[in-house]
């Protein structure tokens, strides 16, 4: 079983994708995992030293020649007398596999496994000697192979020694052709240093060239986290570089001396480092202009973390420039950026004089917001129970102004400059925004191939400001009439997360394939990595045209400041060169400034109160009036609405002139609502004669 390691740091991670709902629960059963250690930040020498073969405690004999007997496909669980740290995470058990390597974890390897660095099975981590499958042999020329360990020297600089003896570099039950070579994985107490040694080899009987490849090297606890050797055919085995990728491999060859074998003594050694990369980096809000971040604290107690951040998704290497350097805390606010852009940002621990970890492994993505255009001025109003209210804004040059009655959501109530309400018996806050956005087009235009599919599949795109996908079009393929389920995804969780979805019937055809529009309507927030996808065929549609190959172009397609189709999609989120189903996208972008409220006041004592006010400023008579009523002051008045008893707004006067001729209402209470010249409200009751 694993043991807590003395430096275990409680992470801190948001709740994600469900996974850090389960941490503690997790830490508990299966140890302290120190989520921010990397194996691609271990050292590698190589060095010629001397292979030490030991007795020690067999794991496994091979007692015969047959794939069952010969020590073929098997997994043996071992329990070390130390903790040895791999990766960050303290370990006393481990999982020896018969196709040269060893595993870290609960979680043990298939028995089949012979890709242990390039394997997605969930184990910890792998020490991989010689991954690949090669089984043993049962006396041949007086030598049966074996699985042993030993532990030598005293604390605290003990040494487990796990070691295959008379090892075949390939799976075979012959015995008429054998070439024997043994090697050690070597774990060291209190440094966690990793050394693996080899001997050399040799013909026992037969002389049948056996080559091949395998993997060596370390893998973390994912197959993203890798520190592996590479070189082919053309170069010596003992001349390997640095591996490129997780699948990357040594060549090798027992009979030819390029690429030849591992040479006595071959030694390499795997250093820790002392400086860990923080985990758990997760991006927070955005503005135009800047985004905050937040990680974990490294358990390395650096004095800062370095961030880098750019718009290219081209990681930084250890000689690149940090844009934020030694930024102290586990969060940041980074400022001076573009509106609607997609940044990728990394950060690695820095723990001063020169000593850093390695940049984080995956960069977060961030979308900054756009650019709104910003309402300049509002005017609200004051009226008597039982009126509307007409409430105006103003916004920079060509905004689109809108109206809602809710601060977030709600619904659109007018559109323009100027707003009349409904007839309103209380005061009532409205909401105003100012936007620019336009209808375009992006994505391919039009089919140019014949290439059809049926599996789930679409395009990955990022969004930069709120956007309306309106429609696409599909070239369906069939014998007629049937249905195809088109979805939007969040592409950043796996499995992505279904946001919204329509069905829709098409008719299939032969080629020539028929273009058809589908109305879409999804309505998309900024983010990264969206997925619009088919999902589903049903009836006599067999599936959509793509694109693949390399004729038909190359991403991205773009609409500045709104959306960008990075690339295709298949099942899994796995991103692919080909383009999928959709053509012509037709979109609406909208960038839209906060929500102001504008107030329309209704004044409850406005026959009493207000109608003082307004007589205090101006005289209005006579009152009661037959036909004409005269106001003083009449200059200072915009307007004049006039409403009867009911609440009902009879009449409206812009401009009024001092007298003003009425005769053609009813006799009756009326109220005269002011709209003055300064922006204030009267109200003043008149009688009708």
């Amino acid at each position: 079983m694993k043991h807590f390691y003395n430096f275990f740091s409680q992470g801190r991670e948001k709740v994600k994708y469900l996974k850090s709902a389960l941490f503690s629960f997790t830490a508990l059963i299966t140890g302290s995992s120190l989520v921010s250690a990397q194996v691609s930040a271990y050292s590698f020498t190589q060095s010629s030293g001397t292979y030490t073969p030991i007795v020690g405690t067999a794991l496994a004999d091979a007692t015969g020649n047959t794939s069952t007997t010969n020590l073929n496909s098997n997994v043996y669980p071992l329990t070390l007398p130390f903790d040895f740290v791999f990766n960050g995470t303290s370990y006393n058990a481990l999982n020896v596999s018969t196709n040269g390597f060893v595993t870290f974890g609960a979680t043990a390897p298939g028995t089949t496994t012979t890709t242990p660095i390039s394997s997605t099975t969930a184990y910890d981590g792998a020490v991989s000697v010689f991954g690949r499958d090669i089984s043993s042999f049962f006396d041949i020329s007086g030598s049966t192979g074996n699985i042993s360990w030993e532990i030598i020297g005293s604390a605290p600089n003990r040494e487990a020694v796990i070691q295959w003896k008379n090892f075949r570099p390939n799976s075979s039950t012959s015995t008429a052709a054998v070439y024997a070579f043994s090697f050690q994985a070597r774990l060291k107490e209190t440094s966690n240093i990793i050394e693996m040694v080899y001997s050399s080899g040799a013909y026992l009987v037969g002389s049948t060239t056996v080559s091949g490849t395998a993997q060596i090297g370390l893998r973390g606890a994912s197959t993203a986290d890798f520190n592996s050797r590479l070189n082919a055919t053309t170069l010596e085995f003992i001349n390997s570089t640095v591996g490129t990728a997780n699948n990357s491999t040594q060549a090798f060859n027992t009979a030819n001396s390029i690429p030849g074998m591992p040479s006595a003594g071959l030694t390499y050694t795997w250093t820790p480092p002392t400086c860990y990369v923080p985990s758990g980096l997760t991006a927070g809000t955005t503005t135009s202009n800047g985004a905050s971040i937040s990680w974990t604290a490294s358990s390395s107690a650096p004095s800062g973390y370095d961030i880098y951040y750019s718009t290219a998704n081209t990681a930084p290497t250890s000689s690149t420039v940090p844009t934020n350097p030694n930024v102290p805390g586990t969060s940041a606010s980074i400022g001076s950026l573009a509106p609607s852009t997609l940044y990728y940002i990394w950060i690695r621990s820095n723990c001063g004089g020169g000593n850093t970890s390695v940049w984080s492994l995956q960069p977060i993505q961030v979308v900054t917001q756009c650019l709104p255009p910003a309402i300049l001025t509002t005017a609200g109003a004051t009226v008597c129970p039982n009126q509307t209210a007409t409430l105006s804004a103003t916004a920079d040059t060509g905004a689109s102004i809108t109206w809602y009655d809710a601060a977030t959501a709600g619904n659109v109530v007018g559109t323009g400059p100027s707003f009349t309400t409904p007839v309103l018996s209380s005061t009532t806050p409205y909401y105003v925004t100012a936007s620019t956005g336009n209808t375009s087009s992006t994505g391919m235009t039009n089919a140019i191939s014949t290439s059809g599919y049926t599996l789930d599949a679409g395009l990955l795109f990022d969004v930069y400001s709120t956007v309306t996908i309106n429609g696409v079009n599909v070239y369906p393929m069939g014998t007629g009439a049937g249905t195809v389920e088109i979805a939007l995804q969040d592409g950043n969780v796996s499995p992505a997360v279904t946001l919204q979805t329509i069905t829709v019937n098409l008719t299939g055809s032969a080629a020539p394939y028929v273009k058809t529009y589908v109305p879409l309507n999804f309505t998309i927030q900024p983010g990264s990595n969206y997925k619009l996808m088919m999902l589903t065929r049903s009836g006599n549609v067999s599936g959509l045209i793509r694109e693949s190959g390399g004729t038909w172009g190359s991403y991205p397609f773009t609409v500045p400041g709104a959306l960008s189709i990075t690339a295709g999609n298949l099942t899994g989120n796995t991103a692919s060169t080909s383009y999928y189903y959709f053509y012509d996208w037709q979109i609406t972008s909208k960038c839209e400034s906060a929500r102001t409220t504008v107030t329309a006041t209704v004044d409850s004592a406005c026959l009493s109160t207000s109608e003082v006010n307004a007589k205090d400023q101006m005289k209005v008579y006579p009152n009661p009036f037959k036909d004409i009523i005269t106001i003083t002051d009449i200059e200072k008045v915009k307007s004049i609405q006039i409403f009867d008893s009911a609440g009902r707004m009879i009449k409206i006067i812009e401009n009024p002139s001092q007298e003003i001729y009425l005769g053609e209402l009813k006799s009756g209470l009326y109220i005269l609502n002011l709209s003055m010249k300064d922006g204030s409200i009267g109200h003043v009751k008149a009688i009708k004669k």
